[in-house]
């Protein structure tokens, strides 16, 4: 075991120690000193205008958007869409006393029904 004063003695020695380990393997993230790549090609002109990353990831996202603009531009330009042609609404004769809502009986029965006829078709639209 140890004596009271000889773990004051301990833990005083090894926070300092603990401390410098802790300072020492702190990384800076303000980026590299490594030296700038040798551009080759196409990437050596492109670079030659745009010497930074982002100004090189700006000028890719403006052509893709001017792109984008051009083709919505040319669309809306283009002449009219073609129109649907319409669609022939069929008849269907109805079934029993109650026509149907898209018929021309439909507002000659609401009209001329009375409250049991009214009823009988709620009932028969909500089953």
């Amino acid at each position: 075991f140890f004596f009271p004063a000889t773990m004051t003695l301990l833990t005083r020695a090894v926070r300092p120690a603990a401390r410098a380990a802790v300072t020492a393997q702190r990384r800076q993230m303000g980026g590299s000193h490594a030296p700038a790549p040798e551009w080759t090609g196409i990437d050596k002109v492109v670079r030659g205008y745009f010497p930074e990353d982002y100004q090189l990831a700006g000028a890719i996202l403006t052509g893709y958007g001017v792109l984008i603009l051009g083709a919505v531009i040319k669309s809306k330009m283009s002449g009219n869409a073609p129109e649907p042609e319409p669609v022939a609404v069929v008849e269907v004769a109805s079934t029993g006393d109650l026509p149907s809502i898209e018929s021309p009986e439909f507002e000659k029965f609401i009209e001329s029904a009375d409250d049991a006829a009214i009823m009988k078709w709620i009932d028969s639209a909500s089953s």
